[in-house]
């Protein structure tokens, strides 16, 4: 009797077991089949005006260090780094003593060289001096007026004028200081415009012509300005691949200094058409090798299913998508973190993206 109770024992839970499993497997259905409500975007191309963002430097307009042309001793230096200076304007002199006597003396002899000359011209006439003697005459008038038009030149070059309009960026010279021809004393630049220079890659540099216009923001100032592509590079960096493109940027309050970092965003007449998705509506999914995914409605709406996408760059609150959309496919933008791939689903309200030239999805 002992082994039918055994047997009738394990009939019973065997039985038992099967009906918990078919149970569980129930639920389990019937939680796959309540459908995630959701709500789609029906893709649609859209179009904005071509445009690439990239980095660079500002820099001057124009540099220009200045030196004296003569040495000797400081007198005077004028302005200090960061003044404003004029065309023309004296900036710094040295000490004309020495170079007013050199004047003197050198006017002295051009006076006398001169006197022998003229004085010795009816002599050439008469036959009493011979026309070397005369050539020799006029040779050394000559020599002598230009050795005092030199030490005039010398007097002068003691006055240091800017050559330009701008900004004293670097000052080395004090008075008192001695220098030496040549020698740099003062760096003057011009900020206005400034040029921001930046590195365009090989497959956009081909749309960008002179003229296109641009914004570029400084992100020490937080604040953006507006140019123009001035300048297009016709070779590209070695090491890069990119072309320089230098934009000209008015700088009237002198905000924009050199040597600031700077983000362009170079735009043309061109156009561009690209498909855009919300950025809400992509995915990393670790269940396919952590690809950009996001959810598309089947033909029916019925079911949302998993694709692969790549995308580009960003719009605003959008992303374009390079490859694995088509035009017409709806996809999810909201709800998809309930889903899965195959997962039914009750569209709640559907909105189109349309075209739009500013290159954002329209509800």
């Amino acid at each position: 009797m002992r082994p039918r109770i055994t047997a009738v024992a394990a009939f019973i839970a065997a039985t038992a077991a099967t009906a918990c499993v078919r149970s569980a497997e129930s639920a389990t259905n019937d939680a796959d089949s309540a459908a995630v409500p959701v709500v789609a975007h029906t893709i649609a191309i859209s179009t904005r005006a071509w445009s690439t963002t990239t980095s660079g430097i500002v820099y001057a307009n124009t540099t220009v260090d200045v030196a004296f042309e003569v040495p000797g001793k400081v007198i005077n230096a004028g302005p200090d780094e960061g003044r404003p200076v004029r065309a023309g304007e004296l900036i710094a002199s040295l000490d004309p003593a020495a170079y007013r006597f050199a004047v003197e003396q050198a006017s002295a002899q051009s006076e006398r060289a001169a006197a022998d000359r003229d004085r010795n011209r009816p002599l050439l006439a008469a036959g009493s001096i011979s026309a070397a003697d005369m050539d020799h005459l006029e040779s050394g008038a000559r020599q002598s007026a230009a050795a005092a038009d030199l030490a005039k030149k010398q007097l002068a070059d003691t006055r240091l004028t800017a050559p330009i309009a701008g900004i004293i960026a670097r000052r080395a010279i004090e008075v008192g200081a001695t220098v030496a021809p040549g020698q740099p004393v003062y760096t003057i630049v011009d900020l206005d415009p400034v040029r921001v220079r930046v590195g365009v890659p090989e497959g956009d540099v081909g749309h960008i012509t002179e003229g296109a216009t641009a914004i570029v923001r400084i992100p020490a100032l937080d604040t953006s300005f507006s140019g123009r592509v001035s300048l297009i590079g016709v070779s590209a960096d070695p090491a890069t691949r990119s072309y320089m493109v230098e934009i000209s940027v008015p700088n009237s309050t002198r905000r924009l200094r050199a040597g600031m970092i700077a983000e362009a965003t170079i735009t043309t007449k061109a156009t561009s058409s690209a498909i855009l998705v919300p950025a809400t509506a992509v995915r990393h999914d670790g269940s396919m090798n952590g690809s950009t995914i996001v959810y598309v409605l089947d033909r029916d709406a019925a079911r949302a299913h998993a694709r692969r996408v790549m995308t580009g760059a960003a719009r605003g609150d959008s992303l374009e998508i390079v490859s694995g959309l088509s035009v017409s496919d709806r996809v999810v933008v909201a709800g998809q973190q309930r889903l899965h791939d195959g997962s039914p689903v009750t569209v709640l309200g559907a909105r189109a993206q349309s075209n739009d030239l500013t290159g954002s999805a329209k509800p």
